[in-house]
């Protein structure tokens, strides 16, 4: 066994233990109640409901990985979910009081065009996917891979329904940071 099979299971955990602590400083700061996707409803709902069980069973994954002894890729792996851990945890300080888990009708403080929000408008749901993909390498498990493949078009679907929600709040100023900024890192601008 490796020390490197346990990091993608470390990262699952931090970025948890980072966003819970993150809506309890925006909460107690502001007063604001960042956790949207709890009043979500329609597509959001479903969306969020897919990245929840997703979630769940690639933290599975990392357990399974961190706890056997699989065939895995225990270094590439574990890169990826430090880089992803890092950008997540990175990002959602970045944003400040404009984290938010979900949308919500009326509820867009501001958006965000600064630090890794120049590079990408969506670093958290890029630094997830890198962790989702680690948990899945690791485990080598083929339920896994197809939970990462599910949490992937999960991240698209709310990416697309954050995207309406900012540019109807915001209108032309998003529209031209939209058109300027890639949806991802280096590919996925414009629409």
């Amino acid at each position: 066994m490796s020390m490197f099979q346990f990091v993608p299971l470390a990262a699952m955990l931090s970025i948890i233990t980072a966003t819970i602590l993150r809506g309890i400083a925006i909460r107690q700061r502001t007063g604001d109640r960042p956790l949207a996707f709890l009043s979500a409803t329609g597509v959001q709902r479903v969306a969020g409901l897919s990245f929840a069980i997703c979630t769940i069973l690639l933290i599975c994954a990392s357990v399974i990985a961190a706890t056997q002894d699989l065939p895995k890729l225990a270094s590439p792996a574990a890169i990826l979910a430090v880089a992803g851990a890092l950008l997540v945890i990175i990002a959602q300080v970045q944003m400040g009081r404009a984290w938010r888990i979900g949308v919500r009708e009326g509820d867009a403080p501001l958006f965000v065009s600064h630090g890794l929000f120049r590079f990408s408008r969506n670093p958290i749901f890029v630094g997830m996917m890198l962790v989702g993909m680690a948990a899945a390498m690791a485990s080598g498990l083929w339920w896994a891979w197809a939970a990462f493949a599910a949490f992937i078009v999960s991240c698209a679907v709310q990416v697309r329904i954050e995207e309406r929600h900012l540019e109807a709040s915001f209108g032309q100023a998003y529209r031209d940071f939209r058109a300027r900024v890639p949806r991802w890192f280096g590919f996925g601008s414009g629409k």
